[in-house]
């Protein structure tokens, strides 16, 4: 039986083990490996059910994301229904393309 997947709420605990590894992306028509390569917080504008991060993935210059919600998984972690859209890449990005997501 399969379960359907739900967005649930994230923390940043769930990322950070997760900095420097790859996550599985599902995508048509093949599945993506994306490198997570940040995860931190964000300042805390106010009163919020957790405290506001973003995360930062990595793909291979082949691959390009479009902006919209993608299952994940990674080890343990998953699967669970992430927000990716496109961002700039930090300074002395390795090549490629850079996405985020932003939980606040």
């Amino acid at each position: 039986m399969t379960e359907e997947l739900l967005p649930r709420p994230m923390v940043l605990e769930e990322f950070t083990p997760l900095v420097g590894k790859i996550v599985r992306v599902d995508c048509e028509p093949r599945n993506v490996d994306l490198t997570l390569v940040e995860a931190a917080p964000l300042p805390d504008r106010g009163a919020t059910p957790r405290p506001p991060f973003v995360v930062i993935f990595h793909s291979d210059p082949k691959v390009k994301l479009l902006a919209g919600i993608y299952a994940m998984r990674s080890g343990s972690f998953g699967p669970a229904l992430v927000y990716l859209e496109n961002t700039v890449p930090p300074r002395d990005a390795v090549p490629g393309h850079y996405y985020q997501a932003v939980f606040n």
